[in-house]
């Protein structure tokens, strides 16, 4: 089996027994295919259907459902449903059909089966409009809300058209089709202002002297849509007849146009949608699909592959694209799907075939490949491609289907040699098969032709073989693991790259030696993936899992080996390599088990590029690149092959917006929680006194990678330093905070560890109370000592008549009171038998604990103790002395802790301790220490000398969620202590 840099199983197709050629169409083949990420209900979407997209003004993407209206921010959803408590908190009804953005991005334009809603994004409340009915005009659903450039709001239900009236605040009939069997589909207004609308029955156009609706054009279509392009041309989407571009439609001409249809590449006649990106490319949703029309060649129409582009589905009912040109795809039923194209600078494709497990270069312009099964040759200029050269390989007499692992095209020798599962094959150019030569039955993995001619073939487990051509045998054998890669130090000598390390092996000598052994640099028995030579001097090692080495041999008397790993610490070391293609700046690109990674040409940068890109975010198979003579690089994977220009590649920098998408503020005085500003970005916070919390989420609108966006804050005045959290911890909580001006600041970092420019800042003000004041403070204190003074003057009269009977009852109460006091704390804190913390005591200390560990990060760690066969002690001996033990055992335990340990008697015979500041190891070695202790102690109860054992169980909180789930964790390492024979303790 080929060694991928993935984990999944491939399986052999169909072979067909003839070769044939054919032209591929390059464009297509090259155009860079979308990849999307795709969300639905799992990643808390209210409901499967997206029927309508709109963006507001600070980037947050809004969602048309079947449940009503969702906000995104790239994390997470904000449902906004049906009002509960009045009208202006939500829908008129959950359905909703479209949604509209005003000019300004301050509203929302939401239609549904009751009418029209417009919601205010500042303070997330709605407004409703209904539809008038008559007679002749029933209430239907919202079919159209468009916005003209004079930030008029036209309106189509059924077969009305309205328009909203802002001095009348309603929606106004302007005027109703005709043919009652027929209904609106679209508006556009062009720019003479004209009103157009498509029907079921055809193009009309508004009369705005006579509010009148007059058939234009293409009278009997089922017209779906209409969208207007910069260009000022119509197109014009059917239910039947595909999609038409009318360019003269201004001049009400219609004779110049272009169609589109399931004829020349449309997947569907039945248009759902249009949308024109910014680079002129042209999406068509269709009921079988998305289509997209390129820019540089409108009459060819490439189509998305559900699988290949992560398209949620092929019913796309809805397309939006946002400032930031991000394209949002909407789904009848599967959520939505969002691909952002200007990061998409990778074209990956299925020339062939998905699994290209190698390449080789041919010419300045073609390529070998090779498939599991078949040997094409490719020139990716033309697109012209030719083969299968079946690998159906005679062996033993039999026809077998044999995987071709590696191509290796010599260039002296004209020749294409493989390894193949069933040895060493090579391409004959007169029958134009693959004949197996030499190694039959040797399973290869991978080979190279040194300037003797001699074949140096790398094995899976029969070690790697020198065959020469000339004389049909092989000359040297090596019986190393798995080959990955071999590259040629001179005409004798070759570097082998395997899955036990890198050796330096000689053909006529025999030698081999393992550069790691001797290498302090270099992990001995790593998996070497790759090796290349570079253009810097020395060569790239690639390994699975330990990171890029650049390596350098000094030919001194006795040749040395030194090694210096590239970025050792980054994310990189911890991914497999495929391949390293080293380019003419001196940059290294570099296939790895979840995409692509960059390394500038100062070797001091790294950027990851993955599904978001067209990069194949699944992996690539070891070995498989090349790159060509015009720096054009090729990796194969299972899923097709990947081609880039490294110049061509777009480092565009990271910056997404951070927003504080959610405030909450708790008031002592109220009951709960009071939530502000949920849907919009707020710069200011005016606090009184009584607020005596507030927590605030915020989150970067990266739609694409969220789950790879890293944070850090701070409370300037309050603490400066940065805290830091991830993407799941989109949140931070500030108490009792002092009178005062404090500025929140949040960052944002994606997982190439650069931050971006786009920081949220939140000044907060808290005002003190009324008292706090300097004017109403001085008068305060002023009134205070007056007040003194005389309180002072009377107290003294008043005690020399009463200071007899006044110290004695203040004797009598305060010794009532103390006893009382001391009663109510023994009671409240202590266990009464062995004078330990109870139960009570130690939760409210645990609390205290957890909550210096969710602010300040002081860990701690729990032990929970205890006495073993404790029970037969009070079988034995009565409970009297099973209490009297219980008394030895606590106080023995709490001699053996520090001041600063709580300790508590649980249960039972069970003990509870809280150890501040003490990792799992440190809390091990405590709890050593009381088990030895009381395993050597011997308790003279009552006349009978007993020995007792103890358990215990540890946990840190760090590997918690809560005090509780820290105490059911040590509990459960208790009980498996206690399972394991007592006497011990579980960590």
């Amino acid at each position: 089996m080929k060694f991928v840099v993935v984990r999944f199983l491939v399986t052999a197709t169909m072979l067909f027994p003839i070769i044939f050629s054919f032209a591929a169409t390059s464009r297509a083949a090259d155009f860079p295919m979308p990849v999307f990420k795709s969300f639905s209900i799992e990643e808390g979407l209210s409901q499967v259907s997206v029927l309508d997209i709109a963006e507001d003004k600070n980037g947050y993407i809004w969602l048309a459902t079947q449940s009503g209206l969702d906000r995104f921010d790239g994390n997470e959803f904000k449902h906004f449903g049906k009002w509960q408590k009045d009208k202006s908190d939500g829908l008129n009804t959950v359905t909703t059909f479209q949604i509209e953005s005003s000019l300004d991005k301050e509203y929302l334009w939401i239609g549904s089966i009751a009418g029209v809603s417009k919601f205010h994004i500042e303070t997330a409340t709605f407004e409703h409009f209904p539809i008038s009915v008559s007679s002749e005009i029933k209430a239907g659903s919202i079919k159209r809300i468009k916005i003209d450039k004079s930030g008029n709001v036209w309106v189509i239900s059924g077969r009305a058209l309205y328009r909203f009236s802002t001095l009348l605040n309603k929606l106004v009939q302007i005027a109703v089709l005709e043919n009652v069997t027929s209904t609106l589909t679209d508006i556009v207004i062009d720019r003479n202002s004209h009103v157009w609308l498509s029907s079921t029955s055809g193009l009309y156009k508004l009369n705005s002297a006579f509010n009148t609706l007059e058939l234009q054009q293409l009278a009997g279509k089922k017209l779906t849509l209409m969208a207007l392009a910069a260009d000022e041309s119509l197109w014009i989407g059917t239910g039947a007849n595909g999609l038409c571009r009318y360019p003269l439609f201004t001049n009400n001409d219609f004779s110049a146009s272009t169609c589109f249809d399931e004829i020349n590449g449309l997947s569907s006649n039945d248009v759902l949608n249009v949308l024109f990106q910014r680079n002129g490319n042209i999406w068509v949703a269709t009921s079988s699909g998305v289509d997209i029309i390129p820019a540089k060649e409108a009459s060819e129409i490439v189509s998305l592959s559900v699988s290949r582009s992560n398209l949620a589905n092929n019913y796309i009912t809805s397309l939006y694209q946002t400032d930031a040109g991000t394209v949002v795809a909407g789904s009848r039923d599967n959520g939505f799907s969002i691909y952002h194209p200007v990061l998409a600078n990778f074209s990956t494709s299925a020339v062939i075939s998905n699994n290209i497990s190698g390449i080789a270069t041919h010419t300045d312009s073609s390529l070998w490949l090779a498939t599991h099964d078949n040997l094409w040759h490719y020139n990716y200029q033309s697109g012209k491609v030719n083969g299968p050269y079946t690998s159906k390989i005679k062996s033993e007499g039999q026809v077998s289907s044999n995987k071709l692992l590696t191509v290796h095209y010599d260039k002296p020798s004209d020749s294409v040699w493989l390894s193949t599962r069933a040895g060493l094959a090579k391409l004959n150019t007169a029958t134009e098969k693959l004949d197996l030569v030499a190694l039959e039955g040797k399973a290869g993995y991978t080979l190279n032709v040194d300037a003797d001619g001699d074949v140096w073939y790398g094995g899976y487990s029969d070690g790697v073989f020198v065959y020469r051509p000339s004389e049909n045998r092989v000359i040297r054998q090596w019986p190393i693991s798995l080959t990955t890669r071999i590259i040629f130090e001179d005409n004798e000598s070759a570097w082998l790259a395997s899955i036990s390390g890198l050796y330096f092996a000689n053909k006529f000598t025999g030698e081999i030696r393992n550069i790691g052994e001797n290498s302090t640099n270099f992990p001995d028995g790593a998996v070497v993936t790759w090796v290349s030579r570079s253009i810097r001097g020395g060569y790239w090692v690639g390994t699975q899992a330990n990171g890029i080495y650049f390596m350098v041999v000094e030919d001194n008397d006795e040749p040395t080996v030194s090694f210096t790993q590239i970025e050792a610490d980054s994310y990189l070391s911890n991914l497999s390599i495929g391949a390293i293609i080293e380019d003419q700046e001196n940059a290294l690109w570099i296939s790895t088990t979840v995409g692509i990674a960059h390394i500038d040409s100062t070797l001091s940068s790294i950027s990851y590029f993955g599904a978001q890109n067209g990069v194949i975010e699944s992996g690539y198979y070891i070995g498989s690149a090349v790159k060509t003579g015009d720096d054009t690089i090729f990796m194969g994977s299972p899923q097709g092959l990947t081609r880039f220009k490294p110049t061509d590649i777009k480092q565009q920098p990271w910056s997404p917006k951070v927003n504080i998408s959610h405030i909450e503020i708790i008031d002592e005085h109220s009951k709960g929680a009071e939530n502000l500003f949920p849907s919009t970005n707020v710069d200011e916070l005016v606090l009184n006194s009584d607020n005596v919390s507030f927590s605030v989420e915020f989150a970067a609108l990266d739609f694409t990678r969220a789950n790879e966006v890293s944070y850090a804050y701070k409370l300037s005045g309050f603490d400066n330093r940065w805290r830091f959290t991830d993407h799941r911890r989109r949140g931070v909580t500030y108490t009792n905070l002092d009178p005062g001006n404090y500025t929140l600041t949040i960052r944002a970092m994606n997982k190439e560890k650069v931050w971006s420019p786009n920081e949220a800042k939140l000044q907060i003000s808290i005002v003190p109370p009324w008292w706090e004041k300097p004017v109403w403070r001085s008068a305060i204190f002023a009134s205070a000592f007056l007040l003194l003074t005389l309180l002072v003057w009377w107290r003294i009269q008043t005690l020399k008549n009463r200071s007899v009977a006044l110290a004695k009852m203040v004797e009598e109460k305060t010794k009532d009171l103390e006893d009382v006091v001391e009663k109510l704390t023994l009671i409240s804190s202590q266990d009464p038998l062995t004078g330990l913390k109870n139960r009570r005591y130690f939760t409210s200390r645990a609390h205290e604990a957890w909550d210096s560990y969710e602010r300040y990060a002081q860990a701690f760690s729990l032990l929970i103790v205890d006495i073993d066969w404790f029970k037969q002690i009070n079988d034995t001996y009565g409970h009297h002395v099973g209490d009297l033990v219980l008394v030895k055992v606590a106080e023995l335990l709490r001699t053996n802790l520090r001041n600063s340990d709580v300790i508590c008697r649980w249960g039972g015979e069970e003990f509870l301790i809280l150890l501040p500041q003490l990792n799992v190891r440190e809390c091990y070695w405590v709890g050593e220490k009381l088990r030895k202790s009381v395993e050597k102690a011997s308790f003279h109860c009552e006349g009978y000398d007993v020995n007792v054992t103890i358990t215990a169980g540890i946990a840190d909180i760090r590997e918690s969620d809560s005090v509780e789930q820290c105490i059911h964790a040590a509990d459960k390492k208790l009980y498996k202590g206690k399972a394991d024979g007592r006497n011990a303790v579980v960590k």
